[in-house]
């Protein structure tokens, strides 16, 4: 086989980046470096400040594509992208939130998103700029090919988690942290023995259950305690995604047994010698359920985290 040394120039020529390319590159990396700055608020994102910096600065002055660079941003913005942690990733979960939150775009300070999702589009594009460079192009069909891709993958990036399907969670995980006495209960009552003689053989299951009622429409959460209780639990306030339930009020809420005080209608009671069934109804997906004790302990049910 013969190589041609103009077929080498031609490849080499194919990695070095178009006019556009370049503009809009240099025009992205100074809008990452200027929307990064609101990270300094938040020193935990120091390593994302670096890492945004780094790019920004690879950004700006490069001029052709590096195929083993632009692998391991594309491997830092899977990262930035899907992971969430508090340096600034997972932008993924952060458009969730707005998803979940009914598309309430406050809900999520939209300036601490711009910077990641410019870091992921562009860490995605640059990898499908060099795999384009192997193919012989001209210049306009480059050009084209990097607006068309640069919008795919923006759209998708951003589009994907909004309108992604959300599950309700058959059974809360809980934060047991708090050593409340609710976990305890729902431990204590649902702990099974394997035989007569012994517990030889154990299984823990949670009876906070959560599930899409279709005939309503409704996300219904219920707190079944089948058990009746020892001594009676008292919460100063119960909380749905951060905002306390008046029970004097609130429609969504029903509580078979429960004692509420209406001279205090934040506070619940759960009654010893009682049967408690504890049901919330919801026109949105609720993510958490905190119960606050009496001595501030707090017992928190999680249905998406």
């Amino acid at each position: 086989m013969t190589i041609v040394p103009g077929d080498i120039s031609q490849a080499k020529n194919q990695r070095f980046l178009t006019t556009l390319e370049i503009i809009f590159n240099r025009i992205f990396a100074v809008l990452l470096i200027l929307t990064t700055l609101p990270f300094f608020l938040n020193i935990l994102a120091t390593p994302t400040i670096i890492l945004f910096g780094i790019y920004g600065i690879f950004l700006f002055f490069s001029k052709k594509y590096h195929l083993f660079t632009n692998i391991i941003f594309l491997i830092f913005a899977a990262g930035v992208y899907l992971i969430p942690l508090p340096i600034g990733w997972g932008v993924y979960h952060s458009l969730k939130e707005v998803r979940l939150g009914g598309f309430n775009f406050y809900s999520v300070p939209a300036v601490f998103n711009i910077p990641t999702l410019i870091f992921v589009t562009f860490a995605v594009r640059n990898i499908l700029g060099n795999i384009q460079a192997y193919f012989k192009s001209t210049t306009e069909s480059r050009n084209t090919y990097f607006l068309i891709s640069f919008g795919i993958v923006l759209v998708t990036l951003v589009a994907f988690p909004l309108f992604d399907s959300v599950k309700v969670r058959e059974r809360a995980f809980e934060d047991d942290t708090g050593g409340g006495k609710l976990p305890y209960v729902l431990t204590k009552q649902e702990l099974n023995c394997g035989s007569i003689s012994g517990c030889s053989s154990t299984a823990y299951s949670r009876d906070y259950t959560a599930r899409f009622d279709p005939s309503t429409k409704k996300y219904v959460y219920d707190l079944n305690l089948k058990d009746s209780l020892v001594e009676s639990i008292v919460f100063t306030a119960v909380e749905i995604d951060g905002k306390k339930i008046n029970f004097s009020t609130d429609s969504r809420v029903t509580c078979l047994n429960c004692q509420k005080n209406m001279s205090e209608p934040y506070n619940l009671v759960f009654p010893a010698g009682k049967n408690v069934d504890f049901i919330i109804s919801n026109d949105k997906l609720i993510k958490n359920i905190k119960f606050t004790e009496q001595g501030g302990i707090v017992d928190d049910f999680f249905f998406w985290k």
